[in-house]
């Protein structure tokens, strides 16, 4: 494509582009690779940090915490005496603690002011239930923390019981490694809740058990001094966790695979497991089963094996439809027609390298389908010797904004699906036992709170793990992000942004060839947490630094991007939009502006998860998406890095499309603005809404008679329901917000708005009232300067409307618009609207019905 020819400069970068990793369906099966009967003994091109636990200096000065006078605390209930004593010594500082039990989480109401919360780990947690109840008092809370951090200060620990040092020196046998998850919770409330102190604690279960008054003290006393994110509380003192770039030089190697052993990969055959699996056939020459949720491969048909571009590929399964699929069944034929073809040439890849590698369909969460698999493998190929567990998916929202299913579904695949394939095999015969945690584990990450504490579950599993099997080599290895797999083009500048390098794919396989052939002996016991980042064996400094904070507030802002990534693609047509039959002009469908707006802020979103939409900037449409014929369009979004200033986040986003000629257009662009959190909202208009709409008079006509005479817009977008009064200096109403995007479109993307494209296209569609009452001409929207929104959505009912005109001549006109809640507050606010005002849109607007276009099928 015309954006490659600018990047491949050498015969290497070209080469690297068509290799298996690029995601350009390729035909061409890539050479064997050469087979090494030992991985080559150079360092790996990544940092290796292994963490630690330190004590803390208990003579060093620290910093007071403070909530204010007689805070509302919640304890979360663990089954034990502790929360009972963590209350008593809080009642004697005056606060004022309710110790919260697991059945009353569901129906627990949400506070305006909560000063601390306490999340301890279930006295006997043996299942994930714990932890869900968890994370949903963390998410009931999140507002009154929020709330009280922001004015008085408000405090977050979790308490989990492995072995007072987060399980990095000793796991005893009670504890449960589940607990781990608590970390997760709170490492990433810090990122997302700067304004709330954050804390993980880790308390010896010892402790806990024979002195619950001491531990209690130690955890308030704890809850209120700033410090380390982590803290460790034992009788040996306080511990915090370090972090330490350690080579593989010296150690001793062994081999702890043998050719033919039977190695089990969940995760799939494509991206990082794939890579995996093509490094363990060239140094093992292994048996390897491949556990997926994607079906198993089938060889592609002779009419597509040749076919390698895309438009060909698609162009030969519409032929093959007969013209009867919609663009949308093509586009999900596409999709599985790809993935079949990496999935089959990642295999031939695996098998060229050495190794015979079988795949199976399976969801790791369903214990007795992961049984039967592991059963049928090992009656064919023998025993399993080495389990790598790299199964996961994403499903990043802020805390608030996640459900108890997307929790689920990412919990479950990592740690249910861990625990399914532990207990289907036998465990002594293991020689090799690697789990995929993540880097978000060790350092939190905005948006990925259940991901975060999954994987913290993954670490202290491996360190159970590791004590109960010696002769298996145990590690789980916190990835950082990698070139590849589930980091997509679009995200890639986001980590870039940031300073977060990404690991090569082949560079990461070979790393961990490396690891695991470091001998599990008690003499030279290897690590079992280890952190795995791009980059070139820099220092440990270096690697904390590339850390994402939680406050960088005062850090400088980036340089500006000036190159954009594709975020997402849309292919547009009626079927899978049927709102556009309400948006017809001159007899053609035409995306209405609010629903472009919605489009680029996900867009912006998607690039930069756990943000809040706040608004846009110099949004402009620059050409109309007007469907003319029986062809789709497809759009595409692109967003650049974000530039963090004052508190914001910008970025710059675009929408361009490709016509049935070939020719990209550029639609619209503009400049989204994210934030952590909505500010408060300011007064509607800086002089005041009466005075800005002075002297209204009444509108001459009603919603039946204007949607009939005056406005084009179908029933899907006759949003306003009155108008209140009309004048030079503007117009006021009121208006109906949007519905549910499933009743708008087939496929959205969210389940909810960003914006609120009703009740926007209503406000523009009150300024075409008021263009025609004092000009006789119609207008359509062509600019936002600013738009702001105070909140995550718009009242369910309705808003009301008022528009000033700031600025007015016989073709063009200027306005600022408000949109208010019943209670008169300010949702979102438009500065510097803009609209075209055209006679010739009068007739344009009456001939508001689809002109029939006939198919090549010969349907209309």
């Amino acid at each position: 494509k015309p954006e490659h020819l600018g990047t491949l400069r050498t015969l290497r970068q070209i080469v690297e582009f068509l290799s298996p990793a690029a995601t350009v369906p390729a035909n061409v099966a890539p050479a064997p690779a050469p087979v090494r009967a030992e991985p080559e003994a150079s360092p790996c091109p990544v940092q290796r940090l292994v963490p630690s636990s330190v004590a803390l200096d208990e003579q060093a000065p620290r910093e007071a915490v403070s909530i204010r006078s007689g805070g509302r605390i919640w304890i979360a209930d663990d089954g034990s005496d502790l929360p009972g004593a963590i209350a008593s010594r809080l009642e004697a500082r005056g606060d004022r603690p309710r110790v919260v039990r697991h059945d009353e989480i569901a129906t627990l109401q949400a506070p305006d002011r909560l000063d601390a919360l306490v999340l301890l780990a279930p006295k006997s947690a043996s299942h994930d239930d714990a932890i869900k109840d968890a994370f949903r008092l963390l998410r009931t809370a999140a507002a009154g923390l929020r709330a009280s951090g922001g004015k008085t200060g408000s405090v977050l620990v979790t308490v989990s019981r492995l072995d007072g040092s987060f399980g990095l020196r000793a796991l005893p046998a009670r504890a449960e490694p589940t607990s781990g998850a608590l970390a997760g919770l709170a490492k990433t409330a810090g990122h997302e809740w700067p304004e709330v102190h954050c804390k993980a604690i880790d308390l010896d279960p010892e402790l806990a058990l024979t002195a619950p008054d001491e531990a209690a003290a130690a955890i308030v006393d704890e809850m209120f001094q700033r410090g380390p994110a982590e803290v460790g509380i034992a009788r040996g003192g306080r511990f915090r966790l370090a972090l330490s770039p350690v080579a593989f030089n010296g150690a001793p190697r062994v081999s702890p695979l043998r050719p033919r052993d039977l190695v089990v990969i969940t995760g799939g055959a494509r991206g990082i497991t794939a890579e995996i699996a093509v490094a363990l056939a060239e140094s093992f020459h292994p048996t390897i089963l491949v556990l997926g949720r994607s079906p198993e491969p089938v060889r592609e048909p002779g009419w597509l094996a040749p076919l390698e571009d895309e438009a060909e590929i698609r162009r030969a399964l519409l032929a093959r439809a007969n013209g009867h699929a919609t663009p949308r069944a093509i586009a999900e034929e596409f999709r599985r027609a790809v993935s079949n073809r990496e999935v089959l040439r990642n295999l031939d890849r695996i098998e060229a390298a050495g190794a015979r590698v079988v795949y199976r369909p399976v969801d790791v969460r369903d214990e007795a389908a992961v049984q039967a698999r592991l059963d049928e493998a090992r009656a064919e190929f023998g025993p399993v010797r080495g389990l790598f567990h790299g199964a996961g998916v994403l499903a990043d929202r802020r805390i608030e904004d996640k459900s108890d299913a997307q929790f689920a579904a990412v919990f479950d695949t990592k740690v249910g699906g861990l625990r399914a394939l532990l207990r289907a095999l036998d465990p002594d015969a293991l020689r090799v036992l690697v789990l995929f945690s993540s880097s978000t584990a060790r350092f939190g990450r905005k948006g990925q709170v259940a991901y975060a504490a999954a994987n913290e579950v993954l670490n202290k599993v491996a360190q159970r793990e590791a004590l109960r099997l010696p002769a298996c080599r145990v590690v789980s290895v916190n990835w950082g992000p990698w070139d590849g797999g589930m980091v997509t083009p679009s995200l890639k500048p986001l980590f870039e942004a940031e300073g977060v390098p990404l690991i090569p794919l082949r560079e990461g396989a070979r790393y961990l060839v490396e690891e695991i052939r470091m001998a599990a002996e008690a003499e030279h016991r290897p690590p079992v947490e280890v952190v795995v980042l791009g980059g070139h064996g820099r220092a440990q400094s270096q690697a904390e630094a590339v850390v994402p904070k939680a406050t960088d507030a005062a850090a400088p802002a980036p340089a500006p991007a000036t190159t954009l990534t594709t975020v997402f693609e849309q292919t547009l047509d009626i079927a899978a939009f049927p709102v556009l039959r309400s948006h017809v002009i001159d007899g053609r469908p035409v995306v209405p502006m609010a629903l472009v707006l919605e489009w680029l802020a996900h867009g912006a979103l998607h690039r930069n998860p756990g943000l809040l939409f706040h608004g846009i900037d110099e949004f402009r449409v620059l050409k109309g998406i007007v469907l003319r014929d029986a062809t789709p369009e497809t759009l595409r979004v692109l967003a650049g890095k974000a530039v963090r200033a004052d508190g914001l986040y910008r970025l710059p986003v675009e929408l361009r499309g490709a016509p049935a000629n070939g020719r990209e257009v550029l639609h619209a662009k503009g400049t989204v603005v994210l934030a952590d959190r909505y500010p408060q909202a300011p007064p509607e208009f800086e002089s005041g809404s009466e005075s800005g709409l002075a002297g209204l008079l009444g509108y001459p006509a009603g919603p039946a008679e204007f949607y009939r005479e005056i406005l084009f817009h179908g029933p899907d977008l006759q949003g306003i329901e009155r108008i209140e009064g009309q004048g030079e200096s503007g117009i006021a109403g009121r208006a109906a917000t949007a519905p549910p995007p499933s009743e708008w479109i087939v496929k959205p993307l969210r389940h909810a708005w960003l914006a609120d494209p009703l009740a926007l296209d209503s406000a523009f569609q009150m300024m075409i009232l008021w263009g025609v009452e004092r000009f006789g001409k119609g207008s359509l929207p062509t600019f936002l300067g600013r738009y702001r929104q105070y909140r995550r959505a718009f009242p369910a009912d309705s808003v009301r409307v008022l528009a000033r005109v700031t600025r007015a001549r016989e073709h063009r006109a200027l306005a600022d618009i408000a949109f208010l809640d019943a209670d008169g507050r300010l949702v979102a606010r438009i500065d510097d609207y803009e609209c075209v005002i055209d006679a010739s849109l009068n007739q344009a607007f009456r001939r508001n019905r689809l002109v029939p276009v006939a198919h090549e099928s010969g349907s209309v």
